[in-house]
């Protein structure tokens, strides 16, 4: 196997730059204070509105809840006013992100009708100017996380990652499908590759690594500097540490049935310590659902799931469904 070179983002070291996706619901600080226990080198936070923390939003502001133990940590923001991204950029900062990633992909319809997200690509100037405004704001690295482009038609990766890197940007993430993909269709690894050869800071490939074999075939494909992982990771933590066994040459370890129940434990114990003694029956329901993709009987248990209407029998289930595997 090839010995990856360490990844560094400014002046923080990533060692072998797997970083755990920003995904809006999932990755809470539960999620990534587990995911930072199977050795990912780098977590980021759901994306969060630039708006919403400028003017102060409740809801807004607990997407910035962290703990020492997840560093470091990225926090994600979408935005298409500069001025005002700056200004959340600032915030975030103050509150203790060591990286800002700034959102230039998301293909849902309430963020591109902002002019954020994905709609970015279709407009290189408020790149520049988003980014530099950013960069000016904030003493932390500045990344950037795209995609290919608004659709097949217009393919314009390269010149995004050019004006990012031009505009200040530390790192760029490339998610190689367009806006209309959504999820749909393949990611083109050799759209990464591409970007890696036309900018001198470092790329992150990102899109279908579902296995810990796809992060090596990503790098060995592309050259890139990092992987992210996003879905592959859902309720798969350990895709970091078998990604890293994997790096080093290693067999892989699968997890037992136990050591995937206390996992799960743990994770819903955060969950609620993030809740602060509140309860959310739906967001406990699918965090077990999660962990049960891919196994067998999982379809029983998510039906069980979805008519329970109380904590503890949901647990019980996960306990039966765990003991018999």
């Amino acid at each position: 196997m090839r010995q990856s070179s360490a990844l560094k983002i400014g002046d923080i070291e990533l060692g072998q730059g797997l970083i755990l996706a920003p995904m809006a619901g999932i990755t809470d600080l539960s999620f990534r204070r587990i995911a930072k226990s199977f050795d990912v080198d780098l977590v980021t936070s759901e994306m969060v509105s630039s708006e919403g923390l400028v003017r102060n939003k409740a809801s807004t502001k607990m997407l910035l809840q962290s703990h020492s133990e997840e560093k470091p940590l990225a926090i994600q923001l979408f935005g298409s006013d500069p001025k005002v991204v700056a200004e959340a950029a600032r915030i975030a900062a103050d509150e203790g992100a060591d990286i800002i990633d700034l959102n230039m992909g998301c293909p849902v319809p309430k963020v591109v009708r902002q002019g954020a997200g994905a709609a970015l690509l279709r407009d290189t100037a408020t790149v520049a100017i988003l980014v530099d405004a950013v960069r000016q704001a904030v003493s932390i690295p500045v990344t950037v996380k795209t995609r290919s482009g608004w659709s097949q038609s217009k393919i314009n990766v390269l010149e995004v990652a050019r004006v990012a890197e031009d505009a200040g940007a530390d790192a760029i993430t490339i998610h190689p499908r367009t806006a209309r993909q959504g999820f749909s269709g393949s990611a083109d690894w050799s759209l990464i590759a591409k970007v890696k050869q036309a900018v001198n800071i470092p790329v992150v490939g990102n899109g279908d690594v579902t296995r810990p074999e796809d992060v090596e075939k990503m790098r060995q494909l592309t050259q890139c500097d990092g992987v992210m992982i996003g879905r592959g990771a859902m309720g798969n933590p350990w895709i970091f540490n078998q990604a890293r066994e994997l790096i080093k040459g290693q067999a892989v370890s699968n997890p037992t049935p136990q050591e995937r129940l206390d996992v799960v434990r743990r994770h819903l114990a955060l969950y609620e310590e993030s809740l602060h003694g509140r309860q959310s029956l739906s967001g406990v329901r699918s965090r077990l659902m999660w962990y049960s993709k891919r196994l067998r009987g999982s379809a029983r248990l998510r039906a069980s799931l979805s008519d329970c209407r109380h904590l503890g029998d949901m647990i019980k289930f996960c306990e039966d469904f765990f003991s018999t595997l």
